[in-house]
């Protein structure tokens, strides 16, 4: 992609001109949120790329009139974070999964007492909305728990739902996706990394799900799992050599794989129906309406209670063609106003007293 850029004359500014937030994504579903935000909120915004450089320009080619502004490097971040007002992460705890230049960028806002707010990634995630039985912790774990709700390292917490949230950042896209042609498909999501699942859980859901598709050997399943769950040692990985000829693995070098639909969030407006463990997914499939199976155990069996309309099945034979369309009770429309006020609120004094130590372990 090659661009003209034009230049000016300018002198050395003395005086800030209006709030700059900056949003440090920490994956590809990060940055597509911190678009979204960004395009929608009042203030002037900076997102670092970290790793989406190609989905960064592509956005300035499709968006000419785009406000946001991209770094491209870390460095860039460290040049003009002197400017910089508010910085917005999407987690909330010292994590051995966040990028390491994200934790020296977030490492360096701590000591330079940049009001930090955290945004969620997830459904549920503990430091929002999740506690555990553990009694071994272990927060970089997908075996072991995480017991009580985590602190933040932030100043503040946002919210997507609640009285105090300002909505679910992807409601404000819902209407922007087109009619396309493609073949009738059954979607499966899936995150069984999570700590919540044990390994007897991993097994039954992809043994359930495998006999069930093996049953409707007519239909179309496409597999979306959580890009973690193709790492090397998971079970999801292995279990890759037992899924049946109709159950395709979806992406770009993968089975199969539609022209500009990248991925779960992309596929979810066109599926018939869908096969789903608990994940932040069921969110977008109550935003498009999709009827969903959602798999049960132990370890999310309260969570699923929580949920307003919901089909759980724990077997093959209790998954329907026609299960109930998702209702969570915790969507939210997103709502760019209450976003930016609530950016707007003072940062108290005394929640800059955890920067010291927690510089030392990011």
């Amino acid at each position: 992609m090659t661009t003209n850029i034009e230049a000016k004359y300018s002198i050395a500014e003395h005086i800030k001109q209006g709030v700059k937030v900056l949003y440090l994504p920490g994956n590809g579903s990060h940055f597509n949120m911190s678009l979204i935000l960004a395009e929608s909120s009042n203030y002037s915004s900076y997102i670092f790329v970290n790793g989406n450089e190609i989905a960064a320009r592509s956005y300035i080619k499709n968006n000419p009139k785009s406000k946001i502004k991209f770094f491209l490097t870390e460095s860039s971040v460290a040049d003009f974070l002197p400017t910089i007002d508010k910085v917005i992460v999407f987690f909330g705890s010292v994590t051995q999964f966040a990028m390491s230049n994200v934790k020296r960028i977030v490492s360096a806002c701590l000591k330079a007492q940049k009001p930090l707010y955290e945004i969620p990634h997830g459904l549920f995630q503990s430091g929002q909305n999740l506690e555990d039985s553990s009694s071994l912790i272990d927060t970089n774990s997908y075996y072991d728990g995480i017991g009580e709700n985590l602190p933040s390292l932030t100043n503040v917490k946002l919210t997507w739902s609640g009285e105090d949230g300002f909505g679910y950042p992807r409601t404000a896209i819902k209407d922007k996706y087109k009619e396309r042609i493609l073949p009738k498909f059954t979607l499966i999501t899936s995150n069984t990394n999570w700590f919540l699942y044990s390994l007897a859980d991993k097994r039954r859901f992809y043994k359930e799900v495998f006999e069930y598709a093996e049953q409707n050997h007519d239909e179309l399943f496409i597999w979306c799992p959580h890009p973690a769950e193709l790492m090397p040692d998971t079970f999801s990985l292995a279990a890759m050599d037992f899924k049946p000829n109709n159950f395709l693995l979806y992406g770009l070098h993968n089975d199969i794989y539609f022209h500009e639909l990248e991925g779960t969030d992309d596929l979810i407006p066109y599926c018939e129906y869908a096969i789903s463990t608990v994940t932040t997914c069921l969110l977008d499939y109550e935003v498009h309406g999709k009827r969903v199976n959602v798999f049960t155990c132990e370890g999310v069996s309260d969570l699923i209670d929580k949920f307003i309309e919901k089909t759980p099945f724990r077997h093959a034979e209790e998954i329907s063609k026609n299960p109930s369309m998702i209702k969570t009770g915790m969507l939210k429309e997103f709502d760019a106003v209450k976003f930016d006020t609530l950016l707007s609120r003072p940062i108290s004094p005394e929640s800059f007293v955890n920067h010291n130590y927690l510089t030392s372990f990011i």
